[in-house]
């Protein structure tokens, strides 16, 4: 029997930053991997660039002033690194998604919630109608009021709580293979936490 690959892999990825005082490296030769129906928790204190392996990973580390030294990220047996950018942004929401830690900075204040959630399905393939539904599912699905009128508001008409839900609901959008969250019950209240 053929052994599957593992949904992510990540081999020795180094990831640095040129400062003025020099390079910072920021992930240092960290490998693991994910395979479907694991769960797997990266813990280290503030500061320890947990953040930054997670944006390496989406290919959002912003560039310069940070880089990929060396290492690989693969998923499915494949690296992103040798991917088309075509691919890999059709893998990313898809088969891939991110719960950021900081909902305020990934929200886009000029377009309502339902609007942002919508327009992922879109890319992806659904109809309009689909996308609206979806997304009135999914607002309800993480507890937020109303969802069919809320979807209409926009992200600072939200509480940090209900915006860190908004930003669940966009993740779980298109049912991903492989949902990782960066810290994402950091804005939740207790009681929904």
């Amino acid at each position: 029997m053929l052994e599957m690959a593992p949904l992510l892999e990540v081999e020795g990825l180094t990831v640095d930053f040129e400062t003025q005082n020099g390079t910072l490296t920021a992930v240092n030769d960290v490998s693991f991997s994910v395979s479907r129906n694991e769960s797997v928790a990266i813990i280290g204190e503030s500061g320890s660039g947990k953040s930054i392996l997670v944006n390496a990973i989406f290919d959002l580390i912003d560039s310069p002033p940070g880089h990929i030294k060396r290492g690989d990220i693969r998923f499915e047996g494949e690296s992103l690194f040798a991917m088309s950018e075509q691919k890999r942004r059709a893998l990313y929401g898809r088969r891939m998604a991110i719960v950021f830690q900081d909902p305020l900075v990934h929200l886009n204040p000029v377009y309502s919630v339902g609007w942002q959630i919508c327009e992922m399905c879109l890319i992806h393939g659904m109809s309009r109608r689909e996308a609206a539904s979806q997304a009135i599912e999914l607002l309800e699905r993480v507890g937020i009021p109303d969802p069919r009128r809320r979807m209409h508001d926009y992200p600072h008409q939200f509480s940090g709580g209900q915006r860190q839900r908004v930003m669940i609901a966009m993740a779980m959008a298109l049912k991903p293979d492989l949902l990782i969250a960066d810290e994402p019950t950091t804005a939740l209240d207790v009681t929904v936490q």
